[in-house]
């Protein structure tokens, strides 16, 4: 299997950006209680960073809530400025002042049981905000373990056992998080893409590049699935069909690609096909312009210039006869010309039931008609198409991915 070229760390960012913390009010020693809870020295350093959170200058509000806390005596003082700390450190993307308070808060008397638990699982995002996967990990399965565990506690704890090239664990972390049915979202098909690669489990690898493509198609997601494809030694036919979806959306990159794709239409009597696809790739400067291009790119040109030349006469022929091959080599050469309806007509004339015999391969005349049927944005006549080229294994990938197409 190739190597996939996804980022390292799918995820982590948009974890952290929803990391939410309560900021105690300032005790205002109005009365004798509060009195008793603050001193005077403490809540002339504590007020005015509390004042100044409220406004959002959230650098002020932090300078004056370590000046608090360098004076606070009591555990109420601690937690305070601790707190305010926390608030405004995290406001700024302060992580490692936020992570400095938390950890104090955790340490400090009096904090709530279940306050100090939601403390870790704070530290768990902030851990994985600062690259310290291993503490995420830790602050993280210590929370589960306190709180029974969501599923989003178990999709954050993949994701930083996934970025700590623990694959094992986070796949485990993963199915946990999955459980009941649960759909993977982008980021979570990218480890189970990543992590199978990894473990060789070829077969998973695909149905998860696959599923990516689905629900995202992207170049990425199909060059996964197409190189897949290709080490698996798929069926001429079924390959061409899966490389026409790929010129078809511009995710083509490879020179080998550009050139079988040539081939193959070549084989089958797409003339046209064959030189826009050489021509494309030229022009991308992804195909070389190299003696054996050249010589197919000559060969596509002066076949479609034939065929230009004949196509009325193939049609009238093949109109008179019995033949299907006929009609679906014929509906072929319309398709490679971009004319579609007489593409169409001519491939369903030939699956007829009088002629259907003689067709060589009618799952790939079906996966044809699939397409010319998408050309026509006839989409309900093209999952018919292809659902029925799908019945013949050696057609049945190709026909899952134009399916899925959107």
């Amino acid at each position: 299997m190739s190597t996939l070229a996804f980022a390292a760390r799918p995820g982590l960012q948009h974890l952290c950006a929803g990391i939410l913390v309560a900021i105690v009010v300032a005790v205002v020693p109005a009365g004798r209680a509060d009195a008793q809870q603050t001193s005077a020295e403490f809540f002339e350093k504590y007020n005015p960073g509390q004042q100044a959170y409220q406004k959002k200058d959230y650098a002020t509000a932090l300078r004056s809530a370590k000046e608090a806390k360098a004076v606070a005596k009591s555990p109420f003082e601690k937690q305070a400025s601790l707190k305010l700390i926390m608030g405004s450190a995290v406001a700024l993307r302060n992580y490692p002042d936020a992570i400095d308070a938390i950890e104090g808060l955790v340490q400090t008397e009096g904090v709530p049981a279940g306050e100090k638990l939601g403390y870790h699982k704070t530290l768990g995002q902030l851990y994985g905000a600062v690259n310290k996967f291993d503490r995420a990990i830790l602050e993280t399965n210590e929370y589960i373990k306190g709180s029974g565990g969501q599923p989003a506690d178990y999709a954050a704890l993949a994701q930083y056992y996934f970025a700590a090239k623990n694959c094992p664990q986070s796949l485990q972390a993963l199915d946990k998080a999955l459980a009941g049915g649960r759909t993977a979202d982008e980021d979570q098909l990218k480890v189970q893409m990543n992590c199978y690669l990894q473990a060789h489990q070829d077969d998973k690898v695909q149905a998860a590049a696959e599923e990516a493509l689905k629900r995202f198609p992207k170049k990425i997601y199909y060059t996964q699935v197409l190189r897949a494809l290709w080490e698996r030694k798929i069926d001429d036919l079924a390959l061409a069909e899966v490389l026409r979806l790929g010129f078809d959306r511009d995710w083509l990159d490879a020179e080998s690609d550009y050139v079988k794709l040539a081939d193959l239409a070549l084989d089958v009597g797409t003339t046209a096909e064959a030189q826009r696809v050489l021509e494309k790739g030229i022009q991308k400067k992804q195909v070389k312009n190299a003696d054996k291009v050249e010589r197919l790119l000559k060969q596509a040109k002066d076949r479609a210039t034939e065929d230009a030349k004949t196509i009325g006469q193939a049609d009238a022929e093949a109109r008179a006869g019995k033949n299907g091959e006929s009609d679906v080599r014929l509906g072929y050469r319309y398709y490679s010309m971009n004319q579609f309806d007489k593409a169409a007509e001519a491939i369903q004339r030939g699956l007829g039931p009088e002629r259907i015999a003689r067709v060589k391969r009618p799952d790939d005349a079906n996966m044809m008609l699939g397409i010319v049927f998408k050309k026509l944005k006839k989409n309900a006549e093209a999952e018919k198409a292809f659902n029925v080229a799908k019945a013949d294994p050696r057609m049945a990938a190709a026909a899952k991915l134009w399916l899925n197409a959107n």
